[in-house]
């Protein structure tokens, strides 16, 4: 009997010292955002890409299935990503690729003028995720630190945390947020302005022009990326919002090398893709996207019309670069630490 236990607690110990057994595919968790969508486009072009898709609500979402041992990946915002590293919920992500963007922008009324966030101070304030407020996660920290960015705390707005869809009907209505029970019940205002990212930036604006409800005087009354300056490893109206991140442990197993080679040259070759498509490739595209995105987040409820993806493409709104130069680590350090307020370890980038 004695020698039987030895047997079964040496087996366990060896167990769990093994490296993990190699996988067939690449397990990728995502939010319905917009860095799926290179995905989306290389798993339409190429359907035998050893990839699957894990799709995830939001940032506790995150935590659990990495935490379960469910992925090997993850696609957000690159401050996102950054965040799950230094807080310790997902310390062995390294960071492969950045995508830079054109993609997040105050959508405020017409009628008030809003040029930037000093003209919103006291009013009532939406932030927005796919599927959840965004609180935080990648949409809460790029708005507080675009606040910092104009001298402001979330102490000096109003701000309620929603999923898109309840955001807009907020919206239309023009009703005061706290008639939603997400907001605080002394939020008596109506909001005069939501954080979106592309494409649901464009997708509000182009509702708003078929409607003669209140959205149908908004746009884009402050481009995000624009406050960010001081920083020259990327064009003045783009950020390094996209992020690819693979568990170290992955990268470091010589037997999933040609896996993860495989996927990112797929990835990176689909967002270029999507950057340049015009025309009717441009509508295959989008129509891959919002098909994608019914496929593997329809239990969310989503609404995403291939013809709001692909007016966000053509008008430049929704921009993917994988051309981000070599020389962007010292500057994505920089802003990665300002987003977030801490300074990623040096083993966090790999960038491939």
């Amino acid at each position: 009997m004695f020698m039987l236990r030895t047997i079964i607690m040496l087996g366990c110990t060896l167990s769990f010292i093994l490296p993990a057994v190699a996988q067939d595919k690449l397990r990728i968790a995502a939010t319905p955002n917009p860095n799926i969508f290179p995905l989306l486009v290389a798993m339409a072009d190429d359907p035998s890409l050893p990839v699957e898709i894990v799709p995830i609500a939001d940032s506790k979402g995150m935590d659990a299935v990495f935490k379960q041992g469910q992925a090997d990946a993850l696609v957000a915002m690159t401050y996102a990503i950054a965040e799950k590293v230094t807080s310790g919920k997902i310390p062995d992500l390294r960071l492969v690729y950045v995508g830079l963007w054109k993609g997040f922008s105050e959508v405020t009324y017409k009628n008030d003028k809003i040029t930037n966030f000093s003209e919103l101070r006291g009013k009532g304030l939406i932030v927005a995720g796919p599927t959840g407020g965004g609180k935080d996660g990648g949409p809460d920290f790029i708005f507080q630190a675009a606040l910092k960015r104009s001298g402001m705390t979330t102490a000096d707005v109003h701000v309620c945390y929603l999923p898109v869809m309840e955001a807009v009907k907020l919206l239309k209505d023009h009703t005061p947020l706290n008639t939603n029970p997400h907001c605080d019940p002394s939020f008596s205002m109506p909001a005069s302005g939501i954080s979106l990212v592309e494409p649901a930036a464009t997708g509000l604006i182009m509702q708003g022009m078929m409607s003669t409800s209140s959205v149908s005087g908004m746009e884009r009354g402050i481009s995000l990326q624009s406050l960010f300056t001081g920083y020259t490893a990327w064009p003045s109206d783009q950020l390094p919002h996209g992020g690819l991140s693979i568990l170290g442990s992955v990268l470091d197993n010589p037997e999933q090398a040609q896996l993860v080679s495989e996927v990112l040259a797929a990835y990176k070759k689909a967002a270029e893709e999507i950057g340049t498509a015009r025309g009717f490739h441009a509508m295959h595209i989008a129509k891959v996207i919002s098909a994608g995105i019914e496929q593997h987040f329809h239990a969310y409820k989503l609404d995403l019309p291939a013809m709001v993806v692909m007016a966000a493409m053509v008008r430049g709104n929704l921009e993917f670069r994988s051309d981000a130069p070599v020389t962007i680590q010292d500057d994505l350090n920089r802003f990665l630490t300002e987003v977030i307020g801490t300074s990623p370890p040096k083993n966090f980038y790999a960038l491939q």
